[in-house]
């Protein structure tokens, strides 16, 4: 029997992402508003295909596959790279109220976009904070460092948007603000998961220092459609 990892976007989008996604039993997307992810039981020619009726031309999904895709003319190839997949189960049900840190929702989602944007921690868009459990580092009333969740293949929940701006690295923000989401993944009953390039070494670095321990090696696909 596979692993809910294995798979983690379209296990993700037929449990517990269900309600944000829409498809069909050979391909799944998330709300466009929500992300650009894609997913599919197996990464065959034939549901690629699929995916590709499904999109409009111009349109970019991405897809988490477990090796090489069998790719045509049909698709772009934006980015093609190794992902490193982690899993944490260390226990987070005590931590430290912190004056800095706190809750980010709607009204903050204009400083979320432009910090994403300027750090580039993954794709993060107008709704995305609808998946929830984000939580951000203030200074002097300005958000510096975030981070939250994503897709939640049960048992399992994505981390994501794990970011701090430019001016602040180095002093160990992010390592402040993550056990906040790892605490409010496991109240919910899930398991922390995330993703990274195996060469970001700062990232992995933090990662590790919080618990997470590497379980699979995967490929990110950042495709669009031609014609």
């Amino acid at each position: 029997m596979s692993h809910p990892l294995d798979n983690p976007i379209w296990n993700a989008l037929n449990t517990g992402s269900h309600s944000l996604s829409f498809g069909t039993d050979r391909v799944r997307l998330i709300d466009r508003e929500m992300g650009f992810f894609a997913g599919m039981p197996a990464y065959q020619q034939e549901n690629l295909d699929d995916l590709y009726d499904y999109l409009e031309a111009g349109q970019r999904v991405i897809l988490f596959p477990p090796d090489h895709l069998p790719l045509d003319e049909k698709w772009k190839v934006h980015n093609d790279r190794e992902l490193l997949q982690l899993v944490c189960e260390r226990d987070f049900s005590s931590v430290v109220p912190q004056e800095e840190i706190h809750p980010l929702d709607e009204r903050h989602v204009a400083e979320m976009v432009a910090l994403t944007q300027l750090t580039k921690p993954g794709p993060f868009v107008r709704r995305t904070i609808e998946f929830g459990d984000y939580f951000g580092f203030f200074s002097e009333g300005k958000l510096i460092s975030m981070a939250g969740s994503r897709l939640s293949p049960s048992p399992y929940t994505e981390v994501s948007a794990v970011c701090t701006h430019p001016d602040f690295t180095g002093q160990g923000i992010s390592k402040k603000v993550m056990p906040f989401v790892l605490q409010a993944i496991q109240q919910r009953g899930k398991t922390p998961f995330l993703h990274l390039y195996p060469d970001n070494t700062p990232a992995l670095r933090l990662y590790t220092s919080l618990g997470f321990v590497s379980r699979a090696m995967l490929r990110v696909y950042l495709l669009e459609k031609v014609g």
